[in-house]
């Protein structure tokens, strides 16, 4: 099951593209039944391995299973009011393990960025009359990557600006206010992946949980250096959702005094993105960033380059003309790029990207980063709130999990060769990686011995798990709490007894996502009692802090991370303990490229 999850959130099939035409600007893509091909790379050019070609639709059927044993909303329930600034909302009202919540599904906090709004910044949500339906999903934000490969349980649409609330209680606006941004290299994700239920939280730790879709890849992120395609359309978006946030989550028992925001992945790189943005000042008390910040230039263009990609995919589109491109005429290009339905843009800019992981980025300078991020950092250009940072125990091995071939899962490797074996993992950190960055690896791949496989193998998945996760987020550490800030950093290091991965990987990237959302109460079958202990803990950690400032784990005194005492707190069940220096010693190369 832990396979699964981690697949249905971070496979990524390069040639798996949207393929059904669409007509008009309202585009909805329905949820592709799955077909018979395999996903992931193969040392064997063009076929996969007989035993392993099924594993990635055999997890996805037994994912699909396993998530309607736990679904928490039944059919039959009551439908509770609310008012918000913008009219009233009909929610539903069920109960988990007995204890009452209200869910309200797909609230409107902005106009469809659809027609002339789309590639604009989001236009706030208008006022409706009579009582809007809030009690089914919506739609996800458009990606080119299949929705089935990541368990999205939504049509895909431009029409997705709409974020979710639980809540068990309206009566008083005194309760705290978790808001969830998902991540997904800021090219996939939605808030209805099956683990993003904020149902748990909001019961077992009595606060109001708010999840929220932004829009991804091209349409989020083009950046033409005009109003007509501003760039970072998709923190414009969060922006914006945070601000319904803080004037009405009183509706729903939240105090906006006492919101935390919290992501993984993306989803961290956008919290830190909030830190230093000087439009989400005051919108947000507190902040929990999971793997990633913005120490890092791994998810960052500048407007330049991002417009050089638009021009391209503009190109493909023939939006261009041998004078005419979105630096020249950006106008021009953009009102041709919006008659253009979501299928040709996916294909073009899939053309563009090629292989890669994330295609259109945040980008600088401009109204969100008015200045490069690590320039910010570096002048103290960010808000003062204290956090909690975490990263998991081995990061990068996060490439290796969409690896249909098992081969490449067996700890000593035996059955690859290593001329096989080097070009296999430059082809798995490329899949990561802008190409301008793919020569620092040799630092790295230097430090193993040219036939040592294990080591190679390594030094290629630190590689990757440093440059995005470990480092960025000490050097988030060090200088946030330089500036007095209370900073909690610890190393997420448990991994489930019933785990399908080999012990050897540790605790991947992203693998601790379901245990903040309670999902091993959910998930009985594939979670032990153990998990579940450790799941309230965490919990309640994370609680705790969003709370009252600190995290609370019984018989721990979690020290506070500053730049004179380096402590990070291990993780893991029976074994909590403030450890110094966890990061990568690897860390110091990377410091060159942050000037």
């Amino acid at each position: 099951m832990i396979r699964a999850q981690v697949l249905a959130i971070i496979f990524v099939s390069a040639t798996a593209t949207q393929t059904k035409e669409l007509s008009g600007h309202q585009q909805t893509i329905p949820r592709p039944s799955s077909g018979n091909s395999c996903g992931g790379d193969s040392t064997e050019k063009g076929s996969c391995h007989q035993q392993t070609c099924p594993t990635l639709l055999d997890i996805e059927a037994n994912l699909s299973e396993d998530h309607h044993h736990w679904n928490v909303w039944p059919n039959d329930v009551k439908e509770p009011i609310v008012e918000t600034n913008q009219g009233k909302l009909k929610g539903l009202l069920t109960s988990v393990h007995g204890k009452p919540v209200q869910v309200y599904y797909g609230i409107p906090y902005a106009e469809p960025p659809v027609h002339q709004l789309r590639f604009r910044k989001p236009v706030p949500a208008k006022p409706w009359n009579g009582t809007l339906d809030a009690t089914r999903k919506k739609h996800s934000c458009l990606q080119q990557f299949y929705p089935e490969v990541f368990h999205i349980e939504t049509d895909l649409s431009e029409d997705c600006l709409y974020l979710n609330v639980w809540t068990t209680s309206t009566t008083k606006p005194t309760k705290s206010v978790i808001v969830w941004i998902h991540g997904g290299g800021f090219s996939f994700g939605s808030s209805y992946q099956s683990w993003y239920n904020g149902s748990l939280l909001a019961t077992m730790h009595d606060v109001v949980v708010v999840t929220i879709n932004y829009r991804i890849g091209i349409f989020g992120f083009l950046n033409a250096g005009v109003p007509e395609a501003p760039g970072n359309m998709g923190l414009l978006d969060q922006n914006l959702a945070l601000k319904w946030v803080r004037e009405n989550i009183r509706a729903f028992g939240g105090n906006p005094s006492r919101v935390t925001i919290f992501g993984e992945s993306a989803g961290s790189y956008s919290v830190h993105a909030h830190i230093i943005s000087p439009l989400s000042r005051g919108l947000f008390q507190r902040a929990f960033l999971m793997s990633g910040t913005y120490h890092s230039f791994g998810l960052l263009d500048t407007v330049f380059e991002s417009s050089v990609r638009g021009s391209k995919v503009a190109a493909r589109l023939n939006c261009t003309g041998a004078l005419r491109d979105l630096t020249s005429h950006p106008d021009t290009v953009l009102e041709c790029l919006r008659t253009k339905s979501t299928k040709a843009i996916f294909e073009a800019a899939k053309n563009v990207s090629g292989r890669k992981m994330v295609s259109f980025l945040p980008s600088y300078p401009n109204e969100f980063f008015p200045i490069r991020p690590s320039l910010a950092l570096r002048q103290g250009q960010f808000a003062d709130v204290d956090v909690m940072v975490s990263i998991t125990q081995s990061e990068g091995n996060v490439i290796l999990l969409p690896q249909t071939d098992k081969r490449f899962w067996d700890e000593d490797l035996k059955d690859v060769r290593v001329e096989d074996l080097k070009p296999a993992l430059r082809k798995m950190v490329a899949l990561w990686m802008k190409e301008e960055y793919e020569d620092l690896l040799e630092y790295y791949a230097a430090q193993a011995g040219q036939d040592d496989k294990r080591a190679l193998r390594e030094k290629h998945t630190d590689f990757v798990g440093d440059f995005y996760f470990v480092c960025p987020s000490k050097y988030f550490a060090e200088g946030h709490s330089a500036r007095g800030n209370s900073v909690y950093s610890f190393l997420f290091g448990h991994s489930s007894a019933k785990s399908r991965l080999p012990k050897w990987m540790g605790v991947p990237h992203v693998l601790d996502l379901p245990y903040y959302f309670g999902v091993p109460f959910m998930d009985h079958g594939n979670y032990s009692d153990e998990d579940r202990r450790f799941s309230q803990e965490v919990m309640n950690a994370f609680v705790t802090f969003s709370k009252y400032g600190k995290p609370e784990l019984d018989g721990v005194n979690w020290v506070p991370y500053t730049p004179w005492n380096p402590v990070s707190l291990w993780l893991q069940p029976g074994n909590y303990s403030m450890q110094h220096n966890v990061f990568s010693g690897n860390c110091h190369y990377w410091e060159q490229f942050l000037q």
